[in-house]
């Protein structure tokens, strides 16, 4: 019998907490539980999945709370699920409760309703946000800015004062030249 381990993720680590996630797979069984912050919407960036993943040997099991903690799209649901059942594991979620290992045809249809319910979910988290945008812009008072500036326009502008071209200053501050010639004009 193989080892259960347990994955987590957060979109955000500005008021959410990871905490209960873990407590509750490890209540589950998971021996290690690897977490990930960030968007679930893509697989690109989460580097404790593709950890999980990789450490996956024959009769493992993964498992997940839900199934959004993995995707919230059902081809990327589909693919991780395909990628542990080619280590010869087992891919777990506990609500719904859905166990893949790649013999059952009802689990793969289960995973991909919900991978659709999650996509479906994150259509509508979108279109909430464009219409709380768009709102807040026919109010015509200033309230929208737009997302936070994440450059200093400062930064940019004293390194240039160094003497360093726009490749160097996109280097140095982990930028992209783009931004870097865009402050630079503003």
């Amino acid at each position: 019998m193989g080892k259960t381990l347990g994955y987590a993720r957060i979109s955000s680590d500005q008021g959410q907490d990871i905490t209960s996630q873990k407590a509750m797979l490890e209540s589950l069984g998971a021996v290690v539980v690897f977490a990930d912050v960030g968007n679930g919407s893509k697989l690109t960036g989460r580097d404790q999945l593709e950890a999980v993943l990789r450490l996956l040997e024959p009769g493992d099991t993964l498992l997940a709370l839900h199934p959004d903690r993995l995707a919230r799209d059902t081809g990327d649901l589909l693919t991780i699920a395909k990628r542990v059942i080619e280590k010869k594991a087992v891919l777990r979620i506990n609500d719904p409760a859905i166990i893949m290992d790649g013999s059952d045809i009802m689990a793969e249809v289960m995973l991909t309703v919900f991978g659709l319910v999650g996509m479906l979910e994150k259509h509508f988290i979108r279109a909430r946000q464009r219409r709380g945008i768009e709102a807040r812009k026919l109010k015509n008072d200033g309230g929208y800015k737009g997302r936070p500036a994440t450059i200093s326009p400062d930064a940019v502008r004293d390194l240039r004062a160094e003497g360093l071209g726009a490749t160097q200053i996109a280097k140095r501050l982990g930028i992209g030249r783009a931004s870097v010639y865009r402050l630079l004009a503003a």
